[in-house]
């Protein structure tokens, strides 16, 4: 299996990451995508060395305000030198509550487009509150390669504009709480082949866990939601989400 938004980087991790990798691979677990979410975060993702982890370097809408030339250039660096990095993001819009001003979110969310158009990588999208916004700046900035809607939480139809310019979904822990239905009516719709596995750990954990911090060997408990509500085998998901990962992803 595949945890295709970890945020091993985070300093939640510093007394134990080998052991939280360790316990994931005993779950089943053995490939990771390490997102970058602020600069120094993204900086720490992008040297990170680990068996079967791959990075995705970028800046969430709630960090963009510091994206200038100089980072821009930094990144860029990153991605000529290492073959690891597999993707752009943490990278989106998010309207809820955010310090930053929609109009510096947008414009930072569209120089790290062009970013992975350059590279010819996929992008990680972190869309809250800002579905119809997201949705117009990657029709008008398309990129070479689609990418993860990361922790969707809409309704299908808008999935299915988010399908139609050929993104797939992360789905977490979130469709184990009990306030989710509305998700996983959604879920229901959206065939698995456009669906992709992730934890967002540290947080997010699955209701078993909630309120606990997050981690990779989680992954097997979404699956098994995942597969009640699609009304399939267990396997059937791992096997097809993994499969669908490793598609956009390139690993």
């Amino acid at each position: 299996m595949i945890d295709t938004h970890i945020h091993i980087c985070d300093g939640k991790y510093d007394n134990d990451r080998k052991e939280m990798l360790e316990r994931a691979r005993l779950a089943g677990v053995n490939k990771f995508l390490n997102i970058g979410a602020e600069i120094e975060e993204t900086r720490k993702v992008a040297v990170f060395r680990e068996d079967g982890v791959w990075a995705a370097l970028g800046l969430h809408p709630h960090y963009i305000d510091v994206l200038n030339d100089e980072i821009l250039a930094e990144l860029r660096g990153f991605f000529l030198t290492d073959a690891k990095i597999a993707a752009v993001g943490e990278i989106g819009l998010d309207y809820f509550k955010s310090t930053v001003e929609k109009n510096v979110q947008k414009e930072g969310f569209k120089k790290l487009i062009s970013l992975a158009s350059e590279f010819d990588k996929p992008v990680v999208i972190h869309s809250r509150d800002a579905h119809d916004d997201v949705l117009e700046i990657l029709a008008e900035n398309r990129v070479k390669k689609a990418g993860i809607i990361h922790c969707f939480s809409a309704d299908y139809e808008t999935a299915k504009k988010f399908m139609d310019l050929g993104f797939v979904f992360g789905i977490g822990g979130v469709i184990t709480f009990p306030n989710s239905g509305a998700l996983r009516d959604a879920i229901k719709k959206i065939p698995l082949e456009n669906i992709v596995l992730e934890t967002d750990a540290p947080w997010l954990a699955p209701q078993k866990f909630r309120g606990q911090r997050n981690e990779a060997s989680y992954i097997p408990l979404i699956a098994e939601k995942l597969a009640e509500i699609k009304g399939v085998n267990v396997q059937d998901v791992i096997n097809t989400t993994t499969a669908a990962a490793c598609r956009v992803l390139g690993i």
